[in-house]
C-alpha cells in the first residue's frame, strides 16, 4: 500500500518500509514521519512495495530532497531466519502476521520483507531513480555498516554502505540526524557534502590523526576471522572515546563520525506529538502494532553491556530519560483511544528501571555500567519507582504492566522497587534475564555471576512468601553462546532447579551482526584472544535445548 502524492507536488522526503507503517512513538517509522512534518517536510509512505520490481518503488514518484529506507527493530535477517537457520513462514510486522504477498507461493522469492532487505530496496531504488540521494538507519543498516558476519550464509559481508550504493547511513537513533541531512539538502548541498555526527558515508581516502581510528580491514577478516574481534573491540573502544572510526574496503574506506547527542528536548520533539496508533489502513493491526498499543517509552539506551545485545549496539550505554511531565501527557493520551481499556502494557525501555539512572560523565571508557561490577556513577532507580506510583494512580488507568526487561541485579539492590513490582506490575510471572549459570559464560555474556542469581532468588521468594497472589520467576535463558561446553548445560539445569526455576523458556544463541559475542563465536576466542569452544552443529544445540528444558 501507498499513500498519495496529492495533484502532481512531490513529496520532500519518502521513507520506505518492508511492513505496515505505524503511527505510534514505538516504531522507528512513526517518530521519524512526525518529527521530519514538525520540520516542515512533506513525508510519503512507502510501505511493503513488491521487491522484485522497479516500478513498485515509483509509486510515489521521486522524492524533491531524498529517499529513507527503514527497515525496522530488527536484523531481516533474523527476522526470517531462526537461531537454527530455519526459514520462518510469519511476521509480526505484517497484516495478519503474514509474511508473504498475496496471491504468490510462500516461498523466500515473494517474502514481504526480503533477505537484507536494505540492499534490496535500495538496489531497486537506484534502478529506478539513478542518483537520487538514498539515506538508510534503523538496527539492519547500523549493525552492518562495517564488515560483519553473516550467519545464514555463515560469511564475512562487506560494509551495507557499498552493496546498498546508499549515500548515508544514519547510526543508532537518527530522527536528530535525519532532520540535519533534510534541511542541508534543502538548503542545496550535495548529498556528497553532508558529513554530520551520527552518520557513516564511503570516502576515497582518510587523513590518519589521533581522532580517527582505524580499524582492521575487510580484507583482513576475510583472511584472518579473528581479526573481527580485534576490529569489534577497537570499534567499540573508539565509540566510547569519542573518536572517529575508519575502515579500509580494497580501494575505498568506510568512515564513520562520532555519535551525535540527544538531549531531553530531542526525545519531547519525538514523543511529544499526536500518534493515532494506528496503521494507514484503519481497523486493521499486525501482531506487533496490537502487542505495543499501549505501551510507553520511558527511557533510551542500556547501561549493561552485554555482549550479545544489539540494542546496546544501536541505543547506545547512556541512559537518557523522557521527563515526567512528558510520559505522563502520553498516557493520558492513552486514556481517549477508542480501544483503551485500562491496561498499559508497558513503561520502559531496553531494561525498565534503568529510567531516570543518567550518569553525569560526558565520556566513559568502561563497556558497561554494571559489570563486572556497578559504577559509581550510576544512579538509583528511585525515579523509575516514583514514575510507576504516579502513572497507576491516575484515573482510568486500571493497570501497568512491565513488558521491558528487568536487571534482576539491580533490583537486588532495591527490594522495595522489585516488591511494589511484583504486586503492582506483574503478571502471574516475573520475567529476568540471567542468560545462563556458569560464570565462565557469563563473564563472556559481561551478565554478572550466579551468586547474584542466587541472592535475588532468595529476596524474591522472601516477598513471595507474602503476597496474597503469588508470582513465579519466569527466566530467558541461552544456549550455545561462545565459551558454553556440554558440561556446562549439565551444571546449568542442576543449579536451575536448586533454585525451583523452570526452564521452559531457551532460546539457542543467534550471532546477529556487529555484536561482540558474534566476533567470539566468528573468531572462536574471547575478546583477550584466549581460545574459547564455540557450538555451531545444529543437532548438538537441539540436544543441549532438550536436555535443559527437560
Amino acid at each position: 500500500m501507498t499513500v498519495k502524492c496529492k495533484i502532481n507536488t512531490p513529496f520532500d522526503i519518502i521513507i520506505v518500509l518492508p511492513y505496515l507503517f505505524s503511527d505510534h512513538p514505538s516504531f522507528p517509522e512513526g517518530i521519524l514521519k512526525k518529527v521530519l512534518e514538525k520540520e516542515g517536510f512533506s513525508v510519503g509512505i512507502l510501505e511493503t512495495p513488491f521487491w522484485q520490481k522497479k516500478e513498485s518503488f515509483a509509486a510515489l514518484g521521486r522524492p524533491r530532497l531524498c529517499f529513507a529506507i527503514v527497515t525496522g527493530p530488527v536484523d531481516s535477517i533474523l527476522l526470517n531466519y531462526t537461531s537454527l537457520r530455519k526459514r520462518r513462514n510469519e511476521d509480526l510486522y505484517q497484516e495478519g502476521g503474514r509474511a508473504f504477498f498475496s496471491g504468490y507461493p510462500p516461498s523466500i522469492g515473494y517474502k514481504i520483507r526480503p533477505d537484507r532487505t536494505t540492499l534490496v530496496f535500495a538496489n531497486r531504488i537506484r534502478e529506478a531513480f539513478g542518483d537520487v540521494p538514498i539515506i538508510i538507519g534503523g538496527m539492519e543498516a547500523s549493525m552492518r555498516r562495517f564488515a560483519h558476519y553473516d550467519f545464514q550464509q555463515d560469511a564475512i559481508r562487506r560494509s551495507i554502505l557499498l552493496d546498498s550504493r546508499a549515500d548515508i547511513l544514519v547510526v543508532g537513533m537518527g530522527e536528530r540526524q535525519m532532520i540535519k541531512i533534510a534541511r542541508r539538502l534543502n538548503e542545496g548541498t550535495s548529498i556528497k557534502d553532508i558529513v554530520l555526527p551520527g552518520t557513516a558515508r564511503a570516502v576515497n581516502a582518510i587523513t590518519s590523526g589521533i581522532d580517527i581510528e582505524e580499524i582492521p580491514s575487510h580484507e583482513d577478516i576475510l583472511q584472518n576471522r579473528k581479526k573481527l574481534l580485534d576490529a569489534q573491540v577497537a570499534l567499540e573502544r573508539a565509540l566510547r572515546h569519542g573518536k572517529k572510526i575508519a575502515q579500509r574496503h580494497a580501494n575505498r574506506f568506510i568512515v564513520e563520525e562520532p555519535a551525535e547527542k540527544y538531549n531531553d528536548s530531542d526525545l519531547a520533539l519525538a514523543y511529544d506529538q499526536d500518534y493515532s496508533r494506528s496503521h494507514l489502513r484503519p481497523g486493521i493491526y499486525s501482531p506487533a502494532l496490537r502487542m505495543n498499543l499501549f505501551s510507553i517509552t520511558s527511557h533510551r539506551g542500556c547501561g549493561g553491556g552485554c555482549s550479545f545485545c544489539s540494542i546496546y549496539c544501536h541505543q547506545g550505554k547512556g541512559i537518557l530519560s523522557r521527563s515526567g511531565d512528558s510520559i505522563l501527557r502520553e498516557l493520558h493520551a492513552l486514556l481517549r483511544h477508542p480501544e483503551w481499556k485500562g491496561s498499559v502494557s508497558d513503561i520502559g525501555g531496553p531494561t525498565a528501571e534503568m529510567y531516570g539512572t543518567n550518569c553525569a560523565k560526558e565520556t566513559c571508557r568502561r563497556q558497561s555500567c554494571l559489570f563486572p561490577d556497578r559504577c559509581s556513577n550510576f544512579g538509583n532507580p528511585e525515579a523509575y519507582l516514583e514514575l510507576l506510583r504516579v502513572c497507576r494512580n491516575i484515573k482510568g488507568v486500571k493497570k501497568i504492566f512491565i513488558g521491558s526487561g528487568l536487571r534482576y541485579d539491580l533490583l537486588l539492590h532495591f527490594p522495595e522497587l522489585l516488591e511494589e513490582i511484583m504486586v503492582h506490575h506483574a503478571g502471574k510471572y516475573l520475567r529476568i534475564a540471567p542468560e545462563h549459570t556458569e560464570d565462565s559464560v557469563l563473564g563472556l555474556m559481561g551478565k554478572p555471576p550466579f551468586e547474584a542469581l542466587e541472592s535475588f532468588v532468595q529476596i524474591f521468594n522472601s516477598i513471595n512468601k507474602r503476597l496474597k497472589r503469588k508470582v513465579e520467576l519466569a527466566p530467558y535463558l541461552m544456549i550455545g553462546h561462545p565459551g558454553e561446553s556440554r558440561e556446562d548445560i549439565v551444571s546449568m539445569k542442576a543449579k536451575l532447579r536448586a533454585l525451583n526455576i523452570k526452564t521452559t523458556d531457551v532460546q539457542v544463541f543467534t550471532p546477529s551482526p556487529g555484536t561482540l559475542s558474534t566476533a567470539m563465536y566468528c573468531g572462536e576466542c574471547s575478546s583477550s584472544s584466549s581460545p574459547v569452544p564455540v557450538v555451531k552443529d545444529v543437532k548438538e544445540l537441539m540436544r543441549r535445548k532438550r536436555f535443559l528444558i527437560g
